[in-house]
């Protein structure tokens, strides 16, 4: 069915007549009266009749009108939208699991509430430090929220948030009794070893390289939950960093005194690629406002 004859019939049944509908179509009158006859004969219908020196729908042709003229709304809503996504500007950032303290939510929150910044949209892929380094390398996304640095790629990280990382044991172990200690005095116990594509497990090396030593290992595991889960049956103790989640297993959460078990979440992007102008725009906005917060400073 030919797009132009459905447009010239929806038109001049709005007007049912031949010389407006032609005005309005920027076409001369015969024109559009040959077209009619050309969609009537290909439908096999009289859509209109003759009234006087005007026109009128018939029945059947006042039905297929209603419903041609509902197809048109649904184009004309669907080129809208096109043309607002066209303008949408997305920012794709690759974040580390588990950041609870991070503040990091709460900045993407106040950054799209900022009047003008209707057109932005920010989608959020949780993966692993090492895997965000790698999405960022093959251009899978603008930014990264890590929590460790990649000294390989030359990238520039702003610091977000200082966190610490803790020690978890059963709540019958040992140590429980604790509240804080020096990592030395877990050595002779079994740890639970971050995987290596985590950013944990950087911590856990730095924290245990100041040490000179590792301590005997029991597994591996990935996800903060899983290895708080481990460690409340008695698999062994870990590492951890402070999350909400750690109250539902019965844990101890042990604070360290070793400077090595502070890091931070950074915001990071490469340093020799242009940012799109809304990746730019957030990036200037994390940078002001964690500029004034002491816990997102490295220097304290």
């Amino acid at each position: 069915m030919n797009y132009n004859l459905l447009f010239y019939f929806k038109v001049l049944g709005e007007t049912e007549h031949f010389g407006r509908a032609s005005q309005i179509l920027h076409i001369e009158q015969p024109s559009l009266s040959q077209s009619i006859k050309r969609l009537e004969k290909e439908l096999g219908v009289a859509l209109f009749e003759k009234r006087g020196r005007n026109v009128t729908l018939t029945e059947h042709g006042r039905a297929y009108h209603q419903q041609i003229s509902k197809a048109f709304e649904a184009i004309d809503s669907a080129t809208l939208e096109l043309y607002r996504n066209a303008k949408l500007e997305t920012i794709t950032i690759s974040s580390v699991h588990s950041h609870p303290k991070s503040r990091f939510s709460s900045y993407v929150t106040q950054f799209l509430g900022l009047p003008g910044n209707e057109h932005i949209k920010i989608s959020i892929f949780e993966r692993h430090t090492q895997q965000s380094f790698e999405a960022l390398r093959n251009q899978a996304c603008d930014l990264i929220v890590c929590s460790s640095k990649n000294e390989a790629d030359d990238l520039v990280y702003i610091p977000v948030s200082r966190n610490r990382v803790l020690l978890i044991v059963p709540l019958d172990h040992p140590l429980a009794v604790h509240d804080e200690i020096d990592i030395r005095e877990a050595l002779s116990y079994k740890f639970i070893y971050p995987f290596p594509i985590t950013g944990m497990r950087t911590i856990f090396e730095k924290l245990f390289a100041e040490l000179g030593t590792l301590p005997p290992i029991a597994l591996e595991a990935e996800s903060v939950n899983f290895t708080a889960s481990l460690v409340a049956d008695n698999v062994g103790i870990a590492l951890s960093p402070d999350s909400e989640h750690l109250q539902m297993y019965d844990i101890k959460k042990i604070n360290l005194t070793n400077e090595a078990s502070t890091f931070y979440h950074y915001l990071a992007y490469p340093r020799n690629k242009s940012l799109s102008p809304a990746a730019k725009q957030f990036v200037s906005f994390i940078t002001a406002e964690t500029a004034g917060r002491p816990d997102a400073r490295e220097d304290v």
